[in-house]
């Protein structure tokens, strides 16, 4: 049976309260505002409402305009609903009432926002925590504090997943996945659009239980595979079977996100540069999953996918010279410009990928990853390397002859030519001596993607 959020919230405030005790904070609130309904500028058209991640965490609500309180003194909680007048109610309908909220919801308490100023009037100390950039209108004239604790409380306590929150992320993973082998069916050389291919996902995912997409879907043929983030999905399938489809697309349930990309032949059959290009990325996510585990730092993930691609580079001819050299001289960060991989959980990119203090590393392509810390039991993580042939970054490589020095510039212009790029992303559970790989079984093997592809 999947466990019930509420329960799930109850431990994630136990966690971010323990985090505030050890850090020396005691007493006094912690107080987190949930989202508001928007509407488009100058419309009275609502957005589609996504409640804030820190407060979803805490409270598993996903109605707008709710407040939370956390007493620092016992370590409980309090939640404050709006009063909305009967107009609201007439157009949205009714809102839970507080004996509602403390039973879907798990709080200790729960009130009508009017009687928050009463509450706060119990802080012992005065002191009220807060998030940057909160808006504390309703606090009235407490002690407001911003000084990073409540927001390293919480980032701390969201970087390592319970099992129930693991279960959430199991769901999302398969019903993105499944949507994955769905457009892997369906694609044609020559038939329909990216547009036609980003819908069907939506749909594979929104009639599984998957609303929203955890980001907007990438799905780019041919040369676009070398924008990392293409998001127009606007172009045709290419008639040429061996191009490929780059399909970075996930979504995310109960605001837990899946993230999940595959790249294909549109014709089903990998073939020439494309099938060399795929070959170099696997190998470089391959020998990452086997390498991961507790206690590996992240960059050091990422070197080890540089040093399988340069190995791969060297072998199809696109670059040549010492390992060494090549290395001094960033020659992967030309194909692999990008970081290795990302937090995942409540939100796509997590939180917690630089501890405080934490500085990025000033060196091309790992200058650029989303996180720089020990990897931590419990951790859910993104692998993702990718080879690309990215026509501004290479243009000013083949320009300077001490870049070009190292690249076959002939078999470069052919891939050039040929090729967009690859990306293959998996999302995997950090355990002790080893993954979980929530999306390993989505086909990703050759063999197993043209099998797809092929109908069998």
């Amino acid at each position: 049976m999947p466990i019930p959020y509420a329960q799930i919230a109850q431990q994630n405030r136990a966690k971010v309260v323990q985090n505030m005790h050890q850090a020396g904070v005691t007493s006094g609130f912690a107080y987190l505002k949930g989202g508001s309904t928007e509407v488009r500028k100058w419309t009275d058209t609502d957005a589609a409402f996504r409640q804030e991640s820190n407060f979803f965490y805490l409270t598993g609500a996903r109605v707008p305009d709710l407040h939370l309180l956390l007493d620092l003194s016992n370590s409980t909680s309090h939640l404050f609903l709006p009063n909305y007048d009967p107009d609201h109610v007439l157009w949205c309908g009714p809102s839970p009432s507080p004996k509602d909220a403390v039973e879907m919801y798990g709080v200790d308490r729960a009130s009508y926002i009017a009687d928050l100023a009463g509450e706060l009037k119990k802080n012992e100390n005065g002191q009220i925590h807060v998030l940057s950039g909160t808006d504390v209108a309703v606090l009235g004239e407490g002690k407001i504090v911003e000084d990073g604790v409540f927001k390293q409380a919480i980032t701390e306590a969201r970087v390592v997943k319970s099992e129930g929150e693991l279960e959430i992320m199991r769901k999302a993973a398969k019903i993105s996945g499944e949507a994955h082998v769905a457009l892997m069916k369906a694609v044609r050389p020559g038939q329909g659009t990216e547009q036609e291919l980003h819908a069907l996902f939506e749909y594979e995912c929104f009639r599984k239980g998957g609303r929203f997409q955890a980001y907007t879907p990438i799905v780019a043929a041919g040369k676009t595979g070398s924008i990392l983030h293409y998001v127009r999905n606007a172009d045709a399938v290419p008639a040429d079977p061996s191009q490929l489809l780059l399909v970075d697309a996930a979504c995310e349930v109960d605001c837990y996100a899946a993230d999940i990309t595959r790249t294909y032949p549109v014709g089903g059959r990998f073939e020439g540069d494309w099938k060399t290009t795929y070959e170099i990325v696997l190998a470089m996510q391959k020998a990452v999953l086997g390498a991961i585990k507790a206690g590996v730092e992240w960059e050091d993930m990422h070197r080890l996918a540089n040093n399988v691609m340069l190995d791969g580079l060297l072998k199809a001819g696109l670059v040549k010279g010492s390992i060494p050299d090549l290395h001094a001289h960033h020659i992967p960060a030309l194909f692999f410009p990008h970081g290795l991989g990302h937090s995942i959980g409540i939100d796509v990119h997590d939180v917690g990928g630089y501890p405080p203090g934490t500085e990025r590393i000033n060196e091309p392509g790992i200058k650029y990853l989303r996180m720089r810390r020990k990897l931590k039991e419990g951790m859910v993580v993104t692998v993702e390397p990718g080879c690309y042939f990215v026509d501004p970054i290479l243009d000013k490589a083949v320009a300077d002859p001490t870049i070009s020095a190292f690249l076959n510039l002939d078999v470069l212009a052919r891939f050039r030519r040929n090729v967009g790029g690859v990306r293959i992303e998996d999302d995997l559970v950090v355990l002790k001596d080893g993954i979980e790989n929530l999306t390993g079984w989505v086909p990703k093997e050759i063999a197993d993607i043209e099998r797809v592809m092929g109908g069998k």
